[in-house]
């Protein structure tokens, strides 16, 4: 059986210091990549690119499957608010590109999983509500961050908020 090419929607980072100063580089989190590689796939990095989806379209078309990776806040309009004091850096135009892969791997009918921001955009796109900034909910929320080693093993309790998003299959 042929091994499955994951793409990762990558981001963009302005370099600070050295002999590229001021030059962008696209880049995704090695763990992202180091995770396809660990579950046997190949992972194909999709850059952005601005003012078009055409090219990302004909890498989609490559892939298997594909991972919307995170990085920064959602634009707030996409979701009905204006933009708090409390809130993060957005990039609206990668906003639209993630929305237009999403759209095109839904369309060719290509598995999707968001991290983080990733998650994000798959509820907005198909209409779903987020809250700008937790902090501004305390109690009501779940710990993002957790101060773990990444090969800790975690598991839920009955009763709690990800055992019943998870349901049976979780037990």
């Amino acid at each position: 059986m042929a091994k499955a090419v994951i793409g990762i929607s990558a981001s963009e980072v302005t370099i600070q210091s050295g002999p590229f100063m001021g030059e962008p580089r696209t880049y995704v989190n090695a763990a992202y990549v180091d995770s396809v590689l660990k579950n046997g796939g190949i992972p194909l990095v999709i850059p952005f690119t601005a003012g078009g989806s055409e090219m990302a379209f004909k890498q989609l078309d490559l892939v298997d499957g594909l991972i919307l990776s995170g990085g920064h806040d959602l634009d707030p309009h996409l979701y009905g608010e204006e933009i708090d004091q409390k809130s993060g850096e957005t990039w609206p135009d990668r906003d639209a590109f993630d929305m237009a892969l999403l759209k095109r791997a839904e369309e060719t009918g290509k598995p999707v999983l968001g991290i983080c921001r990733g998650a994000q955009i798959i509820n907005v796109a198909h209409g779903g509500s987020m809250w700008q900034d937790l902090s501004l909910r305390p109690g009501n929320t779940l710990k993002h961050m957790q101060a773990t080693r990444p090969d800790t093993w975690s598991r839920s309790r009955a009763g709690q908020p990800w055992k019943r998003s998870w349901g049976k299959a979780a037990s």
